[in-house]
């Protein structure tokens, strides 16, 4: 008996031993993070796929008429998920589209259609300086490696029908396959890892993927047009990938900012301070995950003290020096009032607990660094004490707002309207989002603040005589007079979008915005009033037309303008984008208030602020995140717009025959 218990004991522990651990045990692999979609920087046009942030590849066209300037490409449209894609492009002088999308998990499809018979080459190219990649033709198409990091590599294929005639590179990085697209047949491409789809479905899934997209997009028809979608088809194109943060965030979009800097490097597509808090504002209508990604992006380069650089994530030079960003200026405080705008649209209290203490410690940051005089008012400024570099940190790099103002060590001696606005703004969505997460204190300061740096707009820069808040100079007149900058621009009226002025001085600074001679022209605004002698040279921030302070100024004629003049403020900003973008999908960064022409680059995604704007003036967003339709909207056109998103639920709203109605989807 004591034999067997002890063989018994024996058996039951050698069969236990044969059991593998909880852990061991053999799971179904995990599926691949894979993003998918025209999120190489540097090529507007390739089809990226990117595996588990540790490779990826583009297959590229090589066509014809290619822009030097990739600044030039107009977007296409794009799923935010990058289940649909659909761009354009001519190619010896054909006109070829391009449309796609992820299949699956591991896999895309694509159709290639042309209107003439031509040749067309399929280049994979190198891109991201982590992913490399080899290539070599096969029958069919091309196989390849991807270098997977210190996992080996990852086996991909591409395959193509009809397939290829010939092969340039092969065996190499880059290896171009050449196909032939003719009118009558579409030429159907599938890659990626594992099993492709196959050719004989490309064609009903890319449908059935438009179709899908097409029922959840926002949109709009109507007397503005497709002014809405507009956004969509900007923003989306605009988000790329980086394999130096494993982000895949929006950038401003892809031009010299790229390729001059830094030798064409996908991974160092600038994030711009306010520029990136405004991109999050615009995505989020229909890519809340991409905009809290993107805010969450330039949040990721705050320093310890609050500071948020001009430009991070950029290998730029400055003074003969490659810097990733410039640490001795930071930009505009837009930041609470763009996360605050994305969290009525898609509420998400994870996000806003994440954001908030960064954007706290930035908001703190002005009034250690920035107050130069110590008068509870802020001041433009820089490290290294240069005006050109203060001036840059306004945001407006070559305004002539402040010229007369001059240094005193790292601030400009001059108590500044916009600053001190934007700050007000910023202390009342910190007291929202802090309400918001519970923090019932924190509201309570932030309430307190902007409540005090109001008092000290009206007591301190308002300017009587013009009827105007203005900034001012420390130093006053020899005779005890305020000393008030009086180059106006659009900055003077940004304290009635943080809510300083009462009826009384918000008439006054409308009715002189309202002033033909000065802003109320066919092309509002331009950046200096149409009387400035700097008005007609039409360069940068001296005359043309800027969406943020457009959209900025448009925060303070909603809550105080009557409904005529609200609804001519948005009318004139939506058919000045709009002509541009009809024509030649252009949304500029920039527009001449002479002509209404595109000014600098044709493709930067703020000016899509002119269709916010638009998307603003019909309904107000209550407590509970709900469309309110304005009462009098004073829109006198028919408007439909589709899929809107309020309080994370999608809405159709309607303006017809002075009516604004909202409807949920």
């Amino acid at each position: 008996m004591k034999s067997l218990f002890h063989n018994g004991i024996r058996a039951s522990y050698l069969a236990l031993a044969f059991i593998p651990p909880i852990s061991a045990i053999a799971k179904e692999p995990a599926a691949p993070k894979v993003l998918v979609g025209h999120i190489c920087a540097t090529s507007p046009t390739g089809m990226a796929m990117v595996i588990n942030d540790r490779a990826g590849f583009v297959l590229e066209p090589q066509y014809s008429d290619r822009p030097q300037d990739d600044a030039q490409v107009a977007p296409g449209t794009t799923a935010p998920d990058g289940s649909y894609l659909k761009t354009h492009f001519t190619h010896q002088g054909a006109k070829v589209t391009l449309t796609w999308g992820k299949s699956g998990s591991q896999a895309f499809l694509a159709t290639l259609t042309s209107d003439k018979p031509i040749e067309l080459g399929l280049r994979t190219k190198r891109t991201w300086a982590d992913f490399p990649s080899s290539w070599w033709s096969v029958s069919g198409g091309l196989d390849g490696y991807l270098v997977n990091g210190r996992e080996g590599y990852l086996p991909v294929s591409i395959r193509t029908d009809p397939t290829p005639t010939r092969y340039e590179g092969n065996y190499a990085g880059e290896v171009t396959m050449f196909v032939q697209l003719t009118p009558e047949k579409p030429l159907r491409l599938t890659a990626g890892m594992g099993a492709l789809p196959k050719f004989e479905t490309i064609i009903d899934d890319l449908a059935q993927a438009e179709k899908s997209y097409q029922k959840h997009r926002i949109s709009s028809t109507g007397d503005w047009g497709g002014f809405a979608e507009a956004i969509a088809d900007n923003m989306n194109y605009s988000r790329t990938y980086s394999s130096f943060d494993h982000r895949s965030a929006h950038i401003v979009g892809r031009g010299w900012w790229i390729y001059k800097n830094n030798n064409h490097n996908p991974d160092f597509g600038p994030y711009f301070c306010w520029d990136q808090f405004f991109n999050g504002n615009l995505a989020v209508l229909e890519d809340p995950q991409g905009a809290r990604e993107t805010i969450r992006g330039v949040l990721a380069y705050q320093l310890p003290d609050g500071f948020i650089a001009n430009c991070g994530r950029w290998d730029y030079p400055d003074d003969g020096v490659r810097n990733f960003c410039s640490v001795d200026r930071s930009q505009p405080p837009v930041g609470a009032l763009s996360v605050w705008n994305m969290h009525q649209r898609w509420p998400d209290q994870s996000f806003l607990a994440e954001v908030y203490p960064k954007l706290v410690r930035w908001h703190h940051w002005w009034h250690k660094n920035r107050d130069g005089n110590q008068n509870g008012l802020l001041e433009w400024g820089s490290a290294k004490g240069k005006f050109e570099m203060a001036r840059l940190e306004t945001g407006l790099d070559d305004t002539p707002h402040y010229d007369g103002s001059p240094m005193s060590g790292s601030q400009m001696a001059c108590d500044s309207v916009d600053l001190n606005a934007l700050w007000s703004m910023d202390a009342l969505y910190l007291s929202k989002i802090a309400q918001a997460l519970g923090k019932t204190q924190d509201a309570r300061r932030f309430a307190v603040a902007h409540q005090n740096i109001n008092r000290l707009i009206n007591e301190r820069l308002w300017n009587e005589e013009m009827g105007l808040y203005c900034s001012r100079l420390w130093q006053d007149q020899p005779n005890g007079q305020p000393a008030f900058l009086t180059r106006i621009t659009p900055a003077n009226f940004y304290p009635l979008g943080c809510e300083a002025p009462d009826k009384n001085r918000a008439e006054r600074a409308l009715q002189f915005l309202y002033r033909p001679e000065k802003f109320w022209g066919e092309w509002l605004l331009p950046t200096v009033a149409y009387d400035d002698p700097e008005w007609s040279k039409q360069h940068y921030w001296k005359g043309q037309v800027w969406a943020p302070t457009n959209w900025l100024v448009w925060q303070g004629v909603k809550r105080y303008a009557d409904p005529a003049h609200r609804a001519e403020f948005a009318r004139r900003s939506i058919r000045l984008f709009m002509n541009n973008w009809n024509e030649s999908r252009q949304c500029c960064e920039n527009y001449r208030s002479n002509t209404g022409k595109c000014g600098d680059n044709p493709h930067y995604t703020w000016g899509a602020l002119l269709n916010l704007i638009g998307v603003e003036a019909l309904c107000e967003i209550d407590e509970k995140f709900q469309p309110v339709p304005y009462q009098d909207s004073g829109i006198s056109e028919n408007l439909i717009l589709r899929n809107i998103p309020f309080g994370g639920k999608l809405y159709r709203i309607e303006a017809k025959d002075g009516k604004v109605t909202a409807a949920r989807e």
